[in-house]
């Protein structure tokens, strides 16, 4: 979508609803051209020995200044921060605006909400439709996730009690005051909770892992410099575009991460069709719900009950009655929300980062809506509106098994290129895969590759990122490689002889 124009519309809004949209904001993000010194007094008010910006603090009743996003590695993100008030914030704004102190581009700051109906908690289990509906056991068949994939999500609490989540999360945010630890749960354990176990019940990412952190952009940011590449996001932080939340967005989509979001619950920013953001920046995926009939209407013929469609979604998951981990039982429960729909994307995701580390955002995107099944005709009132369709998780992990990133540029893999999956038709040949070992160099991590097959091909490894690092002919007399790699990681090795893949396996460079 054009954010420019969204921008401008959304400016209009802006200055329309003001009075009763923002009443309750208390704070702001702002550009500072300088870091600020401050000290707090005895009882607890901020000191500024800058004498502007002090007459600003104590105008405004302005009672925190803090870095909002002190993760980002962007030199103009550090500088934001955010500025909360006893104030009316369009004032504060506008004061800034007017005077020269060093402060620019203020914007209302993000006040995170999760998109789910509470009042569904702990309603009487019936069915579980929703991994049915997508074909999970169909997308197991081609992988069933691996614990190097770390998918990151971002929300309220977790009960890391829960024997779903044990042993399942690498990583999370403390300490963590946000009371609602069932949200946070139940979209942890959808996405990637334990699967296979005997107890509770499955998630579409079976044996990927997780990494947990408490809702921020700034987190947002964390995630993705930890390491997870497919990172979901069951909240919104406004209704309208923020120039600071997209270039947190694009940081993420640069260091490689796939946001994936739920796009609003009908009621969310006033209206089904309107925009929710982070949902509806570009560089994110945006998930809404149908149920288990394909119904974007919950309940059938009734317009009031659906949750968002517009041209910002992407992608439709599961997300009305469905069966979810709870906090404090071990049992599913029923609940609804498009946070409960994004992350049957997001576990998907880490289906197919297992198989092919080398994807791109591009390709992510391209492969879910190519192998997505249109719902439109079932849903005549919302045609256009609803992405591509309903995720369909076994024809996606067909769809990224059987094709191979494009290996034509020497430096970096296509981004978006539609002959970026080729032969989508014919499974790559894996003759040599029980001829290959895999060894490493003890005096420096490398690994070492070794085959007995005399034969001529391409060695070639990315990064994470889809990146090429190392790329070498093989004569059919050479039947050893030492990969030298710079930094310890993950990557992804492929074999490739007259275009056709003979082999393709993570690797390590171990220290």
């Amino acid at each position: 979508m054009d954010l420019l124009k969204q921008f401008s519309f959304s400016f209009i809004l802006l200055t329309i609803f003001i009075p009763c949209s923002f009443s309750q904001s208390e704070n702001i993000w702002v550009t500072f051209e300088e870091a600020p010194s401050l000290t707090y007094s005895s009882d607890g008010k901020i000191e500024c020995q800058n004498t502007s910006l002090q007459a600003l603090i104590d105008q405004h009743h302005i009672t925190g200044i803090e870095q909002a996003l002190s993760n980002s590695r962007k030199p103009n993100l550090q500088k934001v921060y955010e500025v909360t008030c006893d104030c009316d914030v369009l004032e504060l704004m506008l004061d800034i605006n007017s005077k020269n102190l060093g402060l620019s581009n203020p914007e209302i700051g993000p006040n995170y909400r999760l998109l789910y109906d509470p009042n569904d908690y702990f309603a009487t289990f019936s069915s579980d439709y929703a991994l049915d509906l997508i074909k999970a056991k169909g997308a197991w068949d081609y992988s069933h996730g691996d614990s190097n994939v770390i998918i990151g999500i971002c929300d309220a609490n977790y009960h890391l009690a829960n024997i779903d989540l044990i042993g399942k999360w690498l990583s999370f945010s403390s300490p963590n005051n946000n009371p609602n630890y069932e949200h946070g749960t139940a979209v942890a354990l959808t996405a990637a909770g334990n699967t296979d176990n005997g107890v509770g019940k499955s998630a579409i990412g079976f044996n990927c892992r997780l990494n947990l952190r408490s809702i921020s952009y700034n987190n947002v940011l964390d995630l993705s410099y930890a390491g997870s590449r497919a990172i979901n996001v069951s909240w919104y932080s406004s209704c309208f575009y923020s120039a600071y939340v997209q270039e947190v967005v694009d940081e993420v989509y640069q260091n490689g991460g796939i946001i994936v979001a739920a796009a609003g619950n009908g009621t969310t920013c006033a209206g089904p069709s309107n925009l929710v953001f982070p949902a509806s920046c570009d560089h994110v995926i945006s998930v809404t719900s149908i149920g288990p009939s394909d119904n974007h209407e919950q309940i059938i013929s009734d317009t009031a009950s659906t949750h968002q469609h517009n041209t910002a979604v992407d992608i439709c998951a599961p997300g009305y009655d469905i069966a979810t981990g709870s906090s404090w039982t071990f049992g599913p429960v029923i609940t609804s929300g498009t946070s409960f729909a994004a992350p049957y994307v997001t576990g998907t995701i880490g289906l197919m980062l297992a198989i092919r580390p080398c994807l791109t955002f591009e390709d992510v995107e391209n492969l879910l809506k190519e192998s997505a099944t249109n719902i439109d005709l079932l849903n005549p009132n919302y045609a256009g509106l609803l992405g591509a369709g309903r995720l369909d998780a076994h024809r996606t992990l067909k769809f990224t098994y059987m094709g191979i990133c494009n290996l034509q540029e020497p430096s970096v893999f296509s981004h978006g290129d539609p002959h970026s999956f080729a032969n989508l038709e014919n499974e790559p040949s894996s003759d040599l895969s029980a001829d290959i070992k895999i060894s490493y160099n003890p005096i420096n991590g490398n690994p070492i590759m070794s085959w007995m097959e005399k034969r001529e091909f391409e060695l070639i490894v990315s990064n994470i990122h889809g990146q090429v690092i190392h790329k070498e002919h093989v004569d059919e007399n050479v039947q050893f490689s030492e990969i030298e790699l710079a930094s310890k990681g993950m990557y992804f090795v492929q074999f490739i002889s007259n275009g056709q893949q003979m082999f393709s396996d993570k690797i390590l460079k171990v220290y």
